[in-house]
């Protein structure tokens, strides 16, 4: 579990010896001097890939092969791992083994073509014939040498016969028509499925490293369980994510520097900077998240816990022992007597007070 701290400001003075305390004619005092303080915030959190994703299948289906291990170095869009897809292959042979037949029938000079324009060109010599045989008789006809019976059969049979003609024209052209929608259909469906194929090849969406592998060759995998879940990949450069108590939110800023400790390397510690304050408070732990770029070792794991100090302040300041302050005053030693100086004073520095008015550098305070 994560450390969270909710703390009073933590403040820490940049010296050694602030204070020199000496004691003169019975008097312990020490001697004013302007320091530079840091005012720092407090926060705890974590180690973080800037860029982190859980790598799922849009598919299920058993594991067939597995190309990675943890700690690989991978790149955009490199093939990790295949799923099974038997099943998606025999629909793409089938639907292929279709189109090809299709387009075959399709092609000018084939058989299938061949065979209807065969029929075709039989049924125009039979109407041409017909037509011959009708023409002459109806002229024998018109000269009264035949009867209008062996007329009338010679119409019919070239009005059949023409008829059939058309009919097998028109046909052609619906055959042609037939085949070329269905060409239509099984390419748009053989795209179908070759798309739905891609999705069981899992490719890595950035740049990065295997950070951890959740399954193995022959687990199978539901695309819709919670369990989908087949690598984590991160990217090389690291962040960190500290949470701090809401009362600092009006004081961090953008590129203010940071101590940071890792619990992975605890004899090191690192400098980075604030890069992104997420000004949004957390309400129930009244805290909120500050970004933090820094310089990390490639060996620090991702997630591992860390304490930082964010430096909101460094100044100037006077500087006195909380315990010489007495209700708006302090003694003073003037190398013969006390006397009772009024001071104002400002913020609180561990043990210390800092001085706003009524003391310069070089007085000497009386200490109880």
């Amino acid at each position: 579990m994560r450390k969270v701290f909710i703390l009073l400001p933590v403040l820490l003075i940049s010296l050694f010896v602030l204070f020199i305390a000496t004691k003169e004619k019975g008097e312990k005092y020490q001697v004013v001097k302007e320091e530079e303080v840091k005012r720092l915030a407090y926060g705890s959190g974590y180690v973080k890939n800037k860029e982190y994703v859980i790598v799922k299948s849009e598919v299920s289906g058993y594991v067939k092969e597995i190309f990675v291990k943890e700690g690989d170095p991978v790149k955009r869009g490199q093939v990790l791992a295949i799923i099974d897809s038997s099943v998606l292959d025999a629909n793409i042979r089938e639907v292929s083994e279709r189109l090809k037949l299709i387009r075959d029938r399709l092609r000018e000079g084939s058989d299938y073509l061949k065979s209807l324009e065969s029929a075709i060109e039989s049924a125009r010599l039979n109407m041409e014939n017909s037509k011959k045989v009708f023409e002459r008789r109806e002229r024998l006809f018109s000269e009264g040498l035949i009867p209008k019976e062996s007329y009338e059969q010679s119409k019919t049979q070239y009005q059949v016969a023409q008829k059939e003609y058309e009919r097998l024209k028109s046909s052609y052209q619906d055959a042609v028509r037939s085949l070329k929608a269905e060409e239509e259909v099984l390419r748009a469906e053989l795209q179908r499925f070759q798309k739905e194929k891609d999705k069981y090849i899992i490719r890595s969406p950035i740049e990065g490293k295997i950070l951890k592998k959740f399954v193995s060759v022959g687990d199978y995998i539901n695309h819709i369980s919670q369990e989908n879940r087949l690598f984590s990949v991160g990217s090389k450069e690291l962040e960190v994510w500290l949470e701090v108590d809401e009362e600092y939110a009006s004081k961090i800023r953008e590129g203010q520097r940071v101590i940071l400790r890792v619990d992975a390397q605890p004899e090191k510690s690192f400098e980075g900077k604030v890069f992104q304050v997420i000004r949004e408070i957390d309400r129930t732990r009244k805290l909120i998240t500050v970004k933090v770029e820094a310089q990390l070792p490639e060996d620090i794991p991702s997630g591992a816990t860390v304490d930082g100090q964010i430096e909101i302040e460094r100044k100037k300041a006077l500087l006195i022992p909380a315990s010489a302050y007495r209700d708006g005053y302090v003694l003073l030693y003037d190398g013969v007597r006390r006397v009772k100086v009024p001071v104002k004073v400002g913020e609180r520095y561990g043990e210390f007070l800092e001085v706003l008015e009524g003391l310069k550098a070089g007085d000497r305070v009386i200490l109880p």
